[in-house]
């Protein structure tokens, strides 16, 4: 069937912004109704483009929430970390921190260490059943409080569903206690907690550091934890605060050899790379895979491989921009009827996004040649680690 021709410049409202149902971990009630919950299903494509479509239409609430697509190095890394688990499985730890590092920022960095939670959370609650006295995973955020000390105890206090503030005599709100580590440290070890996540590392400051992990040295001793360390950078911050607190490690006299840094796994998330004899697959399959998520009346097969290079062009090869460019795109083409995605659809999602789309990308918007069906590979998806 024949795309319709899309009217430039549509007058269609501007869809939703792309929305990741992935997002909700602030809890542990957030992150247990994440591991649980069914898979969303595609809606029903209609047999030709409805007449009156709004926003809360099925299909464009579901273009807004296409999520991110686990590339070749986010399996990697959930083979790696699935090891690394079960080497940790032992009584005595031998590899209790992990760093999550990329090159850059928006590559899946996140996704990753979301993933190796729900994955070993659900392959628990598969062996064992849902117990909600039960705790397996910690997922924070590092405390953005620039000026003061990070306070982690508050963080996993939030994360564990606590109150941390009570109103004074004059109404106003007050912490509850200055330190919650000792009551959170009694809550994780009573409930069994066994992985801890912990997503922007990078941001902490430098005088946080040493602090920051010799805390959670004696949490993973304590409590027997395996930490995954998530951020820009992480691998060497890691490395560097575990060498920096052994002073085995500093030592440069005659007659006593240093040691060389401690090693820190490392699961690496760069972004993808363009297409070419040395990477053949992972930009294709990453398009391969969005591609086929779409619900359009009159998309066609494998048309995202039609402008791999412009979209590359537009998305520097970082998931964080392909995503919601597609989704984007999607949402646009079905309010405004088009039903398929179009250079100038792509054009007008980038637009919306802030991302260079224009006419300097000239050439690269047109297809010379259909793609063959070695263009279009499979890619897999398993978020069980």
């Amino acid at each position: 069937m024949t795309a319709q021709t899309r009217a430039p410049r549509s007058p269609a409202a501007r869809p939703a912004a792309p929305l990741s149902p992935r997002d909700a971990t602030s809890t542990v009630h957030a992150w247990n109704a994440l591991v649980r919950e069914d898979p969303a299903s595609p809606p029903p494509l209609p047999a030709a483009p409805p007449r009156d479509v709004t926003e809360d239409d099925p299909r464009v609430r579901y273009h807004a929430r296409l999520g991110l697509v686990e590339t070749t190095d986010i399996r990697k890394g959930l083979l790696t970390a699935r090891r690394l688990l079960r080497l940790n499985g032992e009584r005595r730890h031998p590899c209790p921190h992990i760093a999550i590092d990329s090159d850059c920022r928006g590559t899946g960095k996140r996704t990753l260490l979301h993933h190796i939670g729900l994955g070993f959370q659900g392959r628990l609650e598969q062996l064992h059943g849902i117990d909600d006295t039960v705790i397996p995973v910690v997922c924070l955020n590092t405390p953005p409080d620039p000026g003061a000390p990070a306070d982690w105890s508050a963080a996993m206090a939030t994360f564990l569903g606590w109150d941390l503030y009570r109103c004074n005599t004059e109404g106003q709100l007050v912490p509850r206690m200055k330190d919650f580590t000792g009551p959170a440290l009694h809550m994780l070890r009573t409930s069994r907690t066994r992985l801890c996540l912990i997503d922007g590392i990078d941001r902490l400051p430098t005088e946080d550091l040493q602090p920051t992990f010799d805390l959670f040295d004696y949490l993973a001793d304590e409590l027997g934890l395996t930490v995954f360390w998530s951020g820009i950078g992480s691998s060497d911050i890691l490395r560097e605060a575990r060498t920096a607190r052994i002073p085995a490690l500093r030592r440069t006299g005659q007659n006593t050899a240093a040691l060389r840094p401690r090693a820190a796994p490392t699961l690496w998330v760069n972004r993808l790379p363009p297409r070419s004899a040395e990477h053949p697959d992972e930009w294709v399959s990453a398009l391969a895979t969005l591609d086929g998520k779409l619900v359009l009346v009159h998309h066609t097969p494998n048309t995202l491989l039609k402008y791999q290079k412009a979209l590359y062009r537009i998305t520097d090869g970082l998931m964080e921009h392909l995503a919601p460019l597609i989704g984007m795109a999607a949402q646009l083409a079905i309010l405004d009827h088009t039903e398929a995605l179009t250079p100038d659809v792509l054009r007008d999602a980038a637009a919306y996004l802030d991302l260079p789309a224009g006419d300097d990308l000239g050439s690269l918007w047109v297809s010379d040649r259909e793609p063959e069906a070695t263009d279009a590979p499979t890619a897999t998806t398993d978020r069980t680690v």
